[in-house]
C-alpha cells in the first residue's frame, strides 16, 4: 500500500471511529484527521470552545488544570505551588485600592501560576480594573518545561487576560538557576537558558516609572540578590505599599529569613509573618527621617 493510501486509510478510519463515539480527536490531531469536513465544521468549534469557557477561580480547580496538562508530576506542582493558606494570608492583606488610580500589583516568579491567579482574583475582588504585572524568566523548574505555557492556559481559564501584563525576563541580571530536586531525584543547573529570557525586568520597571500597590516576591532566594531586588522595589512603588516574601521560614530558607529580618534597612517596616509569608510595608518618608535607611550592601 502507498504512503498516500495508507494515510487516506488512517484518517478515514478515525473519522469513522470520531463520528460512532463522538468524541473530538485533540487539538494536534482534528486538522489532520478532519481538515475542513463539512461534518464536522457544524460542532467543531463549539465542542472545542465549551473546554476553555470562562469560570470563577478556584484553588482547587487551578491546581485540578495544572496537574492535567501533565507538563510535570502532581506533587512537583504541588510543592512548587504557595499552598492556599499562605495565598489566603495574602489575599487578606491586600491594600484597598485608593480613589486616584486603580489597584497595581507586582509578582515576582510565577512557576505554573497558581499564586498569580489568585493574586489576580483577590486584586479584581477589590477593583474590577485591577492589573497585575509579573516577571519570570521561564526557566524549566521541577520538571516543568516552560512553565508559561501553563500560567497562560491558567489566566485565560478565569478571564484574567485583561488584568494581567506578563513579562518573560530575569528581574535582575541572568543568574544561574538551580532547580530544586524533582520528583524524579534530579537537580539541574539550567543556566543554558539565559538566552531564553530578557533581564533587568525591575530596572526597566523604574525607568517606566511604573508604581505598585502591592508586590509578591518568589523568585531568586539567595540573599545578594533579594537585597537587591528590594532595593530598586523600594523605588517602584507607593508609600505604605504591601510587600510580601514567599519562604521566610528559617529552617528551609534562611537567606530570605535573614532578608526579611533586616526589611528596615531597605526602606520597609515589618507588619506580619505567617508560617512562610512575610509581609512588609514600604516606609512613608515621615517614618523614615525618624530613622533613616542604609543602602543595601
Amino acid at each position: 500500500m502507498s504512503r498516500s493510501a495508507s494515510a487516506w486509510v488512517k484518517i478515514t478510519g478515525a473519522r469513522v471511529v470520531s463520528l460512532l463515539t463522538g468524541k473530538i480527536p485533540d487539538q494536534g490531531t482534528w486538522p489532520m484527521v478532519w481538515g475542513n469536513s463539512r461534518l464536522y465544521a457544524a460542532d467543531r468549534w463549539k465542542k472545542r470552545r465549551s473546554a476553555f469557557e470562562h469560570r470563577s477561580y478556584d484553588y482547587d480547580d487551578a491546581m485540578r488544570f495544572a496537574f492535567a496538562t501533565r507538563r510535570g508530576s502532581a506533587r512537583d506542582i504541588r510543592e512548587g505551588s504557595m499552598p492556599r493558606e499562605a495565598l489566603e494570608f495574602i489575599a487578606s492583606r491586600l491594600p484597598k485600592p485608593r480613589l486616584n488610580h486603580g489597584l497595581r500589583g507586582l509578582h515576582i516568579g510565577n512557576f505554573v501560576g497558581i499564586s498569580l491567579a489568585h493574586l489576580c482574583d483577590a486584586a479584581c475582588r477589590l477593583d474590577s480594573g485591577a492589573v497585575v504585572l509579573s516577571i519570570d524568566p521561564n526557566v524549566p523548574h521541577r520538571g516543568v518545561d516552560s512553565p508559561q505555557d501553563l500560567v497562560v492556559g491558567l489566566m485565560n481559564r478565569y478571564g484574567f487576560e485583561g488584568n494581567w501584563i506578563p513579562v518573560t525576563a530575569f528581574s535582575l541580571e541572568p543568574s544561574p538557576i538551580y532547580d530544586v530536586k524533582n520528583a524524579s531525584g534530579s537537580a539541574t543547573a539550567f543556566a543554558s537558558y539565559h538566552g531564553q529570557s530578557a533581564s533587568e525586568g525591575l530596572g526597566n520597571l523604574e525607568r517606566l516609572g511604573c508604581k505598585f500597590d502591592f508586590v509578591l516576591i518568589d523568585g531568586n532566594h539567595t540573599a545578594s540578590y533579594l537585597r537587591r531586588e528590594l532595593a530598586v522595589i523600594a523605588k517602584i512603588v507607593r508609600p505604605g505599599a504591601m510587600i510580601f516574601l514567599d519562604d521566610v521560614d528559617k529552617a528551609n530558607w534562611q537567606e530570605v529569613h535573614a532578608v526579611f529580618n533586616k526589611a528596615r534597612r531597605f526602606g520597609f517596616a515589618q507588619v506580619a509573618h505567617q508560617g512562610r509569608v512575610g509581609v512588609l510595608r514600604r516606609l512613608r518618608p515621615a517614618e523614615m527621617r525618624q530613622q533613616p535607611c542604609q543602602d543595601p550592601s
